[in-house]
C-alpha cells in the first residue's frame, strides 16, 4: 500500500482536473477505491497496514466529498493552478454586498410573516442563481483558466449556498 500524502484528487479518481466532472465516473471510482483501501478488508494485517488503510480509506472519502461539490471542488482546481491554498478571502464588489442584504432581508420578512410560499419563490429563484454560477465557474476554470474571476465567484458561490441552507433551515422550522 502507497501513502497518498498530497493527492490531486482528480488524478486519485482519474478524472482531469476540471470543473465539469462527470459524478457519475467520480462515483464509480469512489466506490472501486473504497472496496480496495477500506480499512475492513485489511483488519487480519498488521497494525501499521491497518493504519495505512484507515488513513487511504480517509484521503479517498475527504476527495470524494471535495469533488462532489461544486465549492470544493472549484477551490481543489484553483489550488493545483496556483500552486498553493486558495485565498480565503477576495474583496467582495459592492454591488454583491448589497444583493446580500437583500437576500437575507426577503428570508428573514418571509419568516417573520410565516409565509412559506415566499421562502419557497425565494428559493427557487435561488437554485436558478446558484446554476448559473455554476456555469460561469466552469467557464472560468475550464475554458478561460481566469483563476482571481474564479476565485470570485467561489466566495459568491459559498454565500449562495449559506443562503440556501438558510431558506431549508426557515422552511423545516415553519413547518414543524
Amino acid at each position: 500500500m502507497e501513502s497518498l500524502a498530497g493527492t490531486d484528487y482528480f488524478k486519485l479518481f482519474g478524472l482531469p482536473p476540471r470543473f465539469s466532472i462527470d459524478l457519475d465516473s467520480l462515483e464509480l471510482s469512489f466506490r472501486r477505491l473504497q472496496a480496495e483501501l477500506h480499512p475492513d478488508r485489511h483488519a487480519s494485517h498488521g497494525e501499521s497496514e491497518r493504519r495505512m488503510a484507515l488513513q487511504l480509506s480517509t484521503t479517498v472519502n475527504d476527495g470524494y466529498q471535495a469533488l462532489r461539490h461544486p465549492v470544493t471542488r472549484a477551490q481543489c482546481l484553483i489550488a493545483l493552478a496556483s500552486k498553493s491554498e486558495p485565498e480565503v478571502s477576495v474583496a467582495m464588489s459592492p454591488a454583491f454586498l448589497m444583493s446580500q442584504m437583500e437576500w437575507r432581508e426577503a428570508i428573514e420578512e418571509a419568516c417573520r410573516a410565516n409565509d412559506v410560499a415566499a421562502l419557497e419563490a425565494l428559493s427557487r429563484r435561488l437554485r436558478h442563481k446558484i446554476v448559473a454560477h455554476e456555469q460561469e465557474l466552469a467557464s472560468d476554470l475550464d475554458d478561460h483558466g481566469n483563476l482571481e474571476s474564479a476565485m470570485q465567484r467561489v466566495n459568491e458561490l459559498s454565500f449562495y449556498e449559506k443562503l440556501r441552507a438558510e431558506i431549508y433551515n426557515a422552511l423545516d422550522q415553519l413547518d414543524s
